[in-house]
Protein backbone atom coordinates (compact mmCIF):
# COMPACT_ATOMS: atom_id res chain seq x y z
CA UNK A 1 0.00 0.00 0.00
CA UNK A 2 1.46 3.97 -0.72
CA UNK A 3 2.22 5.48 2.01
CA UNK A 4 0.86 9.27 -0.12
CA UNK A 5 -2.47 7.69 0.19
CA UNK A 6 -2.65 8.66 3.63
CA UNK A 7 -0.97 11.42 4.00
CA UNK A 8 -2.65 15.01 3.75
CA UNK A 9 -3.30 17.15 0.32
CA UNK A 10 -0.10 19.42 0.52
CA UNK A 11 2.08 16.32 1.71
CA UNK A 12 0.95 15.03 -1.23
CA UNK A 13 1.88 17.79 -3.72
CA UNK A 14 5.25 18.33 -1.60
CA UNK A 15 3.96 22.03 -0.79
CA UNK A 16 5.44 21.27 2.67
CA UNK A 17 8.63 21.00 1.47
CA UNK A 18 8.98 24.53 0.17
CA UNK A 19 7.54 25.56 3.73
CA UNK A 20 10.01 23.96 5.87
CA UNK A 21 12.66 25.40 3.16
CA UNK A 22 11.57 28.69 3.92
CA UNK A 23 11.41 28.65 7.33
CA UNK A 24 15.07 26.37 7.56
CA UNK A 25 17.18 29.23 5.93
CA UNK A 26 20.43 30.29 7.26
CA UNK A 27 20.88 32.81 9.89
CA UNK A 28 22.59 35.00 7.40
CA UNK A 29 19.85 35.27 5.55
CA UNK A 30 17.38 36.92 8.08
CA UNK A 31 17.45 40.57 8.90
CA UNK A 32 17.96 41.29 12.07
CA UNK A 33 15.20 42.55 14.01
CA UNK A 34 14.07 46.27 14.28
CA UNK A 35 15.19 47.85 17.37
CA UNK A 36 12.47 48.70 19.80
CA UNK A 37 12.13 51.59 21.06
CA UNK A 38 12.07 51.51 25.60
CA UNK A 39 11.37 53.78 27.74
CA UNK A 40 13.44 53.80 31.25
CA UNK A 41 12.10 52.05 34.49
CA UNK A 42 10.10 54.37 37.16
CA UNK A 43 12.94 53.62 39.41
CA UNK A 44 15.33 55.19 36.57
CA UNK A 45 13.20 58.04 36.02
CA UNK A 46 13.04 59.03 39.86
CA UNK A 47 17.22 58.81 40.23
CA UNK A 48 17.36 61.05 37.22
CA UNK A 49 14.63 63.50 38.51
CA UNK A 50 15.84 63.28 42.42
CA UNK A 51 12.55 62.02 43.66
CA UNK A 52 12.16 61.12 47.00
CA UNK A 53 11.61 58.01 48.50
CA UNK A 54 8.38 58.54 49.90
CA UNK A 55 7.50 60.53 46.55
CA UNK A 56 8.08 57.90 44.50
CA UNK A 57 6.63 55.03 46.88
CA UNK A 58 2.95 57.01 46.92
CA UNK A 59 3.24 58.08 43.05
CA UNK A 60 3.69 54.02 42.50
CA UNK A 61 0.82 53.46 44.74
CA UNK A 62 -1.39 55.70 43.53
CA UNK A 63 -0.54 54.94 39.64
CA UNK A 64 -0.86 50.98 40.80
CA UNK A 65 2.77 51.18 38.92
CA UNK A 66 4.74 47.68 39.90
CA UNK A 67 8.63 48.09 39.89
CA UNK A 68 10.04 47.75 36.89
CA UNK A 69 7.66 49.44 35.02
CA UNK A 70 8.83 50.98 31.83
CA UNK A 71 6.82 54.72 31.27
CA UNK A 72 7.56 57.83 28.97
CA UNK A 73 9.61 60.42 30.69
CA UNK A 74 6.30 63.08 30.52
CA UNK A 75 3.82 60.54 31.76
CA UNK A 76 6.29 60.15 34.49
CA UNK A 77 6.63 63.55 35.65
CA UNK A 78 2.75 64.39 35.44
CA UNK A 79 2.45 61.24 37.99
CA UNK A 80 4.43 62.81 40.27
CA UNK A 81 2.98 66.35 40.12
CA UNK A 82 -0.07 65.05 40.43
CA UNK A 83 0.77 62.94 43.39
CA UNK A 84 2.50 66.02 44.92
CA UNK A 85 -0.12 68.40 44.43
CA UNK A 86 -2.98 66.14 45.55
CA UNK A 87 -4.53 66.66 48.85
CA UNK A 88 -3.73 64.49 52.32
CA UNK A 89 -7.32 62.87 51.86
CA UNK A 90 -6.83 62.37 48.25
CA UNK A 91 -9.86 64.48 47.21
Amino acid sequence: MSKTKDLPDEEKSGEHDNLNDQNNQKDGDKKPPEPQHEFPTIEEHAATLSVSAPIFAGVMQCKKWASGKRVPLTDFKQAVKDFSGASMGGE
